[in-house]
């Protein structure tokens, strides 16, 4: 490598990617640098090294002024004080971008990462060469996409004081194996700071293109772990780990104990129909001991991913979900045909209490938007990063995935009633705002004034006088459509060539009326600084859990008849998917008297290969169901932490209600709702239900639900391939399912649901539908069903819908009852076909 390289330029990669340590440099993590008493000319090439710039010196400089100056940087490291406070280099020492720190009344702790800027060369896909002016277009911080790894790197966890001075608290440029310590969290004395290290074999060079780029980004994410430092001493320690495991966003407990995302269990997201799946294990919420032993999966339901909780006030823990069971990621189509939203963007705010149990939905189940005070329309994208405000207002982040740093808008709301999201008709929380209207969430660049690109938001924190800590990102701020030259010319003409830069804000007003309106707490030129916490003590409530007296697993409804099901929206045909996709679903023109039980699914995660098909994502076995008593409300008891899914049945078994989300139950938790998804307000009180006082019924043995070849096939073979031998495709279950586009269907009995000439937007058919003959939410809302019952079965006529799919003449066949259940049974579980191993 130093054959191709100047000497200089060859030392500064190799200190960079830590190939090479001087002698001496054997770093203790809770020591500090001083980086005060250094001549300017070695303050700046270290601060090259630090940046990660490749430029060489110029080359009039003589091979021994290189040597020397290699040798004075190497001497000024290995003979350095490691003790005091770190600070930034005196004026005199180095431009003012390195003073851009200002002053806050608390201390506060927050990560930063190399900014890359500066001139830099690269060769093009064509072989030629270009110049960036704005390298820093293609830097990222961690979101939804990029979970583990794929951000700049390396990091360092920082304290920074009231006064302005700050202390590198965890040094990732001191050690060879590239990482980023990420994700703090302060105990809840205000002495300590949990903090996860994320770490990789390598580093990697961003590309687009075709073209390297001289961005480094943390390569493939090799594990991640807790550590803790105490404040007062420095010291830091690593907890507990299992090697490989990624151990992230961690939060304190009011028992002293703690509670973080892990990916240990290894589930795979929900299989989606045409998606490629993320291939990693999606992280789960763990509650372990102070040390990290012990830990226990508290959310084996978070078959998609759950991570950053963050301890509310009241004892009650928020955090983000990722939600793509079943329909849920079709709310949006993307413009497509039966295709689903983007699934990074798909993250909600769900909140438990302190162990796990009693799960509700906070903001975003139902993919809502707001309107803000200047009138302007947010729609919830990825619901990421919580924190507090001092009045106890609940903030969130809310940002496009992949390509914007994880910032965006950041809104906020008090907190309603526990059980309570919010108020009809899409249960948005009463009051809710955003905090910066000049912020924008949407996939594109920040908005201009006077040709001056603003900037975007989030990570927002609680600070004094009930403000708002934010990580601004100044400037263009996203890589989402064009090429190397046209990101560059875009910032071309603003200050300083400035693509993106993030600091640490604190508002001064809530909402901001401007950009301006944000006081600098530390923003330096040559860093990304992001993810600030406050250190302060907190007061958290530790309220009353609700238990049994048997340690059993028990769920209660007072009045599962009183439900907030409805769709919001009229029933148009091939227009429901965002309906359908809004969590709790009915079949429109039921009356709700049809009621009689609710059916359970234990939901089972999924493993690295796929060895079935099915519409709800995850392979389902049937706990069974259970009947309502007299006055519709009822009591179950289900297995201890065991994710499951629910439904409301009629007399027949058959699903008429639907819930998407799945549930689990932390053992000894009694867990009871006043309705079946009554989201905006408290229904019947649970002493006033016959539930109240009678025995929870026993659904604890899960079994197999229907399968294709093992029981729907045999169907179609006894009673119907004598007379559809070619009109329909009983005996191919990729046709009769998945045909969203009518391909399989003869010309003429298509549905025809435009006037387009591309057959497959003439013909396709959106969720809930995934084919002519299978409505993926309801069995009773299925052709398939109708023509095997003779007789439509969801309440409506050919007539009372123009456009929509009828039954068309009588079909008599001689399927039995209990066949038809089965079918029924199979389509409403999901219309499971196990895959034939070779």
């Amino acid at each position: 490598m130093c054959d191709l390289l100047s000497f200089p330029t060859c030392l500064r990669w190799l200190l960079y990617f830590g190939l090479i340590i001087p002698s001496g440099l054997v770093y203790a993590q809770s020591n500090t640098v001083d980086y005060t008493n250094v001549s300017a000319e070695v303050w700046a090439e270290f601060i090259r090294i630090k940046r990660g710039q490749i430029e060489p010196l110029s080359e009039s400089a003589t091979i021994n002024s290189r040597q020397d100056t290699s040798s004075r940087l190497n001497s000024f490291l290995q003979n350095q004080q490691r003790t005091g406070p770190f600070t930034a280099a005196p004026e005199s020492q180095s431009s003012a971008q390195f003073n851009n720190t200002g002053q806050t009344s608390q201390d506060i702790i927050y990560t930063r990462v190399p900014r890359t800027h500066g001139s830099h060369e690269v060769t093009l896909k064509d072989g030629s060469t270009y110049t960036l002016a704005s390298p820093d277009i293609w830097d990222r911080l961690p979101d939804t996409r990029h979970v583990f790894d794929g951000f700049n790197a390396p990091g360092q966890l920082i304290l920074h004081r009231a006064d302005g001075t700050e202390k590198i608290l965890f040094d990732c440029f001191k050690l060879k194996q590239p990482c980023v310590p990420l994700d703090p969290a302060v105990s809840l004395d205000g002495q300590k700071v949990l903090f996860s290290v994320y770490s990789s074999n390598k580093l990697v060079q961003a590309k687009w293109s075709g073209t390297t780029l001289p961005n480094k980004r943390l390569g493939k994410a090799t594990s991640a772990r807790l550590h803790v430092v105490d404040l007062s001493s420095g010291s830091v320690s690593a907890l507990a780990h299992t090697p490989g495991t990624m151990d992230i966003s961690p939060a304190w407990l009011p028992d002293g104990r703690i509670m973080f995302a892990s990916d240990r269990q290894g589930g795979r997201e929900p299989f989606l129909d045409r998606i490629s799946p993320n291939n990693r294990p999606d992280p789960q919420l763990y509650i372990a001991d102070a040390d990290a032993t012990s830990a226990v999966n508290i959310t084996p339901h978070e078959v998609s991913s759950a991570m950053h909780p963050y301890v509310l006030r009241s004892g009650r823990i928020v955090y983000g979900s990722q939600w793509l069971s079943h329909n849920l990621a079709y709310i949006h189509t993307n413009g497509g045909i039966n295709w689903p939203g983007t699934q990074d963007n798909m993250w909600v705010v769900m909140d438990i209490d302190s162990r796990g149990g009693d799960m509700n939905a906070l903001l975003g189940a139902h993919r809502t938007s707001l309107k803000t005070s200047t009138g302007r329309r947010k729609t919830m994208k990825a619901l990421h990063f919580l924190g507090q405000r001092a009045n106890g207002d609940i903030c969130v982040a809310n940002y496009y995935r992949g390509n914007n740093l994880g910032l965006g808008d950041v809104l906020c709301w008090p907190p309603e009633p526990n059980g309570i999201e919010g108020q009809l008709p899409r249960f948005l929380p009463r009051n809710i705002y955003n905090v910066a209207d000049w912020s924008v969430s949407n996939d594109q660049a920040s908005r201009r004034v006077n040709g001056i690109y603003q900037g975007k938001i989030g990570y927002p924190e609680g600070a004094d006088n009930n403000q708002l800590l934010l990580t601004l990102g100044r400037g263009y701020c996203t890589q989402v459509s064009g090429s190397l030259k046209s990101f560059q010319e875009d910032v071309a003409e603003q200050p300083n060539k400035l693509a993106c830069d993030t600091g640490i804000y604190l508002t001064t007003q809530i909402p901001s009326k401007s950009i301006d309106d944000l006081a600098k707490v530390v923003d330096r030129a040559e860093w990304h600084e992001f993810g600030a916490r406050v250190i302060a003590p907190r007061q958290v409530e530790q309220p009353p859990v609700l238990d049994t007296s048997d340690g059993s697993c028990q769920l209660a409804s007072s009045n599962a008849a009183d439900s907030e099901t409805a769709p919001y929206k009229a029933y148009r045909f091939n227009h429901n998917y965002a309906v359908s996709a809004n969590n709790g679903g009915e079949i429109d023109g039921l009356a709700q008297s049809e009621l009689a039980g609710i059916r359970f699914w234990e939901v089972l995660p999924n493993s690295p290969t796929k060895t079935f098909t099915n519409i709800s994502g995850n392979r389902l076995r049937d706990l069974g169901l259970v009947p309502l008593l007299a006055d519709k409300s009822f009591k179950v008891a289900l297995p201890c932490d065991t994710a499951f899914i629910m439904a409301g049945i009629d007399a027949k078994g058959r699903v008429i209600k639907r819930d998407q989300v799945p549930q689990s139950l932390r053992p000894g938790e009694k867990r009871v709702c006043s309705g079946c998804h009554l989201h905006s307000r408290k229904g019947r009180h649970y002493e006033k239900s016959l539930a109240f006082g009678s025995e929870a019924i026993p659904l604890l043995t899960a079994r197999p639900v229907p399968t294709y070849e093992r029981y729907i096939k045999p169907i179609f073979e006894r009673h119907c391939i004598t007379c559809h031998v070619s009109d329909v495709p009983l005996m191919d279950y990729d046709k009769l399912v998945w045909d969203p586009f009518q391909a399989s269907i003869p010309e003429d009995r298509r549905i025809q649901v435009s006037n387009s000439n591309n057959p497959r937007r003439k013909y396709g058919l959106q969720r809930p539908y995934t084919s002519k003959y299978i409505n993926s939410m309801f069995a009773r809302e299925s052709l398939l069903y109708w023509k095997a019952a003779n007789q439509r079965s969801d309440g409506r006529t050919d007539q009372t819908y123009a456009n929509d799919i009828d039954f068309g003449p009588s079909h008599p066949t001689d399927i039995t009852e209990d066949e038809l259940r089965i079918l029924a049974h199979w389509i409403d579980s999901g219309a499971t076909r196990i895959k034939p191993k070779d």
